[in-house]
């Protein structure tokens, strides 16, 4: 389990990433929800010691994590947002050569290694080929075979599908999904479909804070009949959003459908059955009517 108290860190640049952060991480999935700028990079960074925090501490199974970050190392897998990979290099000898770096030494349990972590990967046919060359979902499933190297027991996943076409999407999914219950997997995304679709835990992190975490479906009816909805004109839109509550829009068949968060239902809306995106966007509502401008970073 990861357990992480009081965790804060500012930039030089004056940004304030993470304010106080509190969190408990158990094995499985978990997902990290929260916009862009909301400070989910910066928190996977420290976590996984790439960065010290200004003050707090992270434990994993009894590991202190800023006190003895290469203990963590050898048991971290990490996925970042991006990342570089040698030109004109296959994915074998690029795998092979990461996992020397990781650790493993012996060349026949290497290959076993590479080879099988290829193949989960649905890359085995394409092991020849330079990485640099692969699609972005491609390049998204190296950067798991790379992150599974060693068997790590906690693997950071940093927006894994931005980017992706829905095919690549849902084939990386069932890769994560693959991964079993035994390894604690955090899932940093924007994208509130993932979380939905994947995660038993998760939290909302706005501003460089956590703002709300539980279980998706607990959320979701703990929200209750406060959703309302309508389709409206732009016009209708610009009027609705100058006197209501309005946490979300968007286009269908070139309509535009309002999502309104309030106790008692609006003249003209219609009850809208609540999901994880409305909880999502209803918590950073809230969130920003609340409190005064902040300046996060990624």
């Amino acid at each position: 389990m990861l357990s992480i108290s009081n965790l804060s860190k500012t930039y030089n640049n004056g940004v304030k990433a993470l304010n106080n952060v509190n969190l408990t991480v158990p094995k499985g999935m978990y997902g990290l929800l929260g916009p862009n700028g909301a400070g989910k990079s910066s928190l996977m960074r420290t976590i996984s010691t790439l960065q010290m925090p200004d003050s707090g501490s992270i434990t994993f199974d009894g590991i202190d994590v800023l006190n003895n970050p290469n203990e963590l190392r050898n048991r971290l897998g990490y996925l970042p947002q991006d990342f570089g990979v040698y030109p004109r290099v296959s994915a074998y000898d690029l795998l092979d050569h990461l996992a020397i770096l990781k650790g493993l030494e012996n060349k026949a349990e290497r290959k076993e290694a590479v080879e099988g972590l290829l193949a989960h990967t649905n890359l085995f046919q394409h092991k020849d080929n330079a990485v640099s060359g692969f699609s972005g979902g491609m390049r998204q499933r190296f950067g798991i075979a790379q992150a599974l190297l060693g068997d790590p027991d906690l693997l950071i996943v940093d927006e894994p599908t931005a980017g992706l076409d829905p095919e690549e999407r849902n084939r990386f999914h069932n890769l994560l999904v693959s991964l079993g219950e035994e390894k604690a997997i955090i899932l940093s995304t924007h994208i509130v479909d993932d979380v939905t679709e994947l995660c038993p835990n998760m939290a909302v992190l706005g501003a460089g804070q956590i703002l709300l975490e539980g279980n998706p479906i607990e959320l979701t009816n703990q929200l209750g009949q406060q959703i309302w909805r309508k389709t409206v004109s732009q016009q209708e839109f610009a009027e609705i959003e100058a006197n209501l509550p309005v946490i979300s829009q968007r286009l269908f068949a070139g309509k535009t459908i309002v999502h309104v968060y309030a106790d008692t239902q609006p003249e003209g809306f219609e009850a809208a059955p609540a999901n994880l995106e409305d909880v999502y966007f209803s918590t950073l509502y809230n969130s920003r009517q609340s409190a005064p401008s902040n300046n996060t970073a990624a």
